[in-house]
């Protein structure tokens, strides 16, 4: 996929501050009202481990990894409406609010690296939504 490796550095350019999935969660858990409330019972030191694996789920998904494939299966079917019944319009405030954090943690964030968050992300949150009126296994 078109601008996946700029996406992949600049994950790699995040992933070392130590505050990146902080401001992502600064920023997502207040960006729809129905978002703060799903968290409210959360082990974050947990939760935090498995955004930074799921990230580079999705990128290794989007890279034709099978691995990365599994995993955002899995995903799909534990946020499915016969299970966690994450609404698939959400994704969107997931996706505005993880490039808010690459925007802040990223010096070298541009329009075009913007753009290409964007896409990436959107490929994957596709995938995932793509469970969720799959038949539950």
């Amino acid at each position: 996929m078109e601008g996946l490796s700029d996406v992949k550095e600049s994950y790699g350019r995040c992933a070392t501050k130590s505050n990146f999935i902080d401001i992502f969660y600064d920023e997502f858990l207040k960006s729809h009202p129905s978002i703060k409330p799903m968290f409210a019972h959360t082990d974050f030191k947990k939760q935090k481990e498995l955004l930074r694996t799921g990230i580079a789920m999705l990128l290794s998904h989007i890279e034709g990894k099978p691995v990365g494939t599994m995993t955002l299966n899995r995903i799909g079917q534990s946020h499915d409406k016969n299970h966690m019944n994450i609404d698939p319009n959400l994704y969107q405030f997931w996706i505005n609010s993880l490039v808010k954090a690459v925007k802040q943690c990223d010096s070298q964030f541009a329009p075009d690296l913007e753009r290409s968050w964007q896409k990436v992300l959107r490929a994957g949150v596709d995938h995932i939504t793509s469970k969720y009126d799959a038949p539950a296994a």
